[in-house]
């Protein structure tokens, strides 16, 4: 087991041990052992599609093909959160190509699924060549290709997982019910850190966001300062100064909107 891997299971135990969470679904495994570490996943993702990571994407190695959970505030089913995480190969990958040796890609994981639209211009739909609507389309961190809609966080996508000039993934947010998405100001490990401090909360994301976004509706009522005080009254060994921090200062942002 990574470090991290260690991390994520602990979370899942501590959900379910807390008397104030009522886990509804929970699913951990199986673990991707043909992967020798983060160097041979950064190795992979660069054979496969060539997708040149920076070495830094991979600070928060973990190794679950599958790793999910579903949770309610027991007193207050308002209130809650949940979660899908792949390992970073599919996350980023989606698909592979045949070309990759099997020593590096297991057969059953094999599979070629042709491009994934881009949502470089997230706020409408594509118009294409013929006048035809595309789809907005993110690889999901659960890794699957997903369009905008939902609540789904995931890399841009463009024939895989479009890259800045430092190496790392644009992570975007999908803002639930409207079909828009939101480009994210953290990176992929600082991501997973914050799933890791909040359980997955609802809405969370967000704080992290430009709230002048034009991706958010106008309906956008979310409140997401009753989350972060159960999930701060739930954990009370958990320093959430910073999230609070950052959530007055959404909230003085959305109101001068």
């Amino acid at each position: 087991m990574t470090g991290f891997e260690d991390r994520l299971v602990a979370m899942l135990a501590g959900l379910r041990e807390n008397e104030a969470v009522t886990v509804y679904d929970a699913e951990e495994g199986p673990l991707a052992t043909w992967l020798a570490g983060p160097e041979h996943a950064l190795e992979v993702m660069e054979k496969a599609a060539g997708l040149a990571l920076a070495p830094s994407m991979v600070g928060n190695f973990h190794r679950y093909g599958v790793l999910g959970c579903y949770w309610r505030a027991t007193e207050d089913t308002t209130l809650g959160g949940e979660f899908g995480l792949n390992h970073l190969v599919n996350a980023c990958v989606g698909s592979v190509p045949r070309t990759i040796s099997e020593a590096d890609w297991p057969t059953s994981e094999r599979g070629y699924s042709g491009l994934v639209a881009n949502v470089s211009e997230v706020y409408m739909p594509e118009v294409d060549m013929e006048g035809e609507l595309t789809e907005l389309v993110l690889h999901g961190f659960d890794g699957n290709v997903h369009t905008g809609d939902g609540a789904i966080a995931g890399f841009r996508a463009e024939d895989g997982v479009v890259l800045d000039m430092s190496g790392h993934p644009e992570i975007w947010y999908s803002v639930n019910t409207s079909g828009t998405v939101v480009r994210l100001g953290l990176s992929y490990p600082e991501y997973l850190e914050t799933l890791l401090l909040t359980r997955g909360l609802h809405g969370w994301q967000y704080l992290f966001a430009d709230p002048h976004d034009p991706g958010f509706p106008e309906y956008f009522h979310l409140d997401i300062g009753r989350h972060l005080d159960f999930i701060a009254r739930a954990f009370p060994r958990d320093d959430f100064s910073a999230l609070r921090a950052r959530h007055e200062a959404f909230t003085r942002a959305r109101k001068d909107n």
